[in-house]
């Protein structure tokens, strides 16, 4: 595979990501000391905020 392909590739790839990640979803927030305790909250409550999703487990 000759580099302008590879190129390629990633910018498709990149682009398809953007634009399946702009779901919109909310979930009721657990964390006590937060502000938004108990409310629901997702990526429109945060309307026009960069905001960082992440999605893990913590043993």
């Amino acid at each position: 595979m000759n580099k302008i392909s590879f190129i390629n590739i990633i910018i498709f790839a990149f682009s398809i990501c953007s634009l399946s990640a702009q779901n919109d979803y909310s979930l009721v927030d657990l964390n006590s000391s937060s502000d938004e305790y108990g409310q629901s909250v997702g990526t429109s409550y945060f309307e026009n905020h960069v905001t960082l999703h992440y999605f893990g487990h913590f043993y």
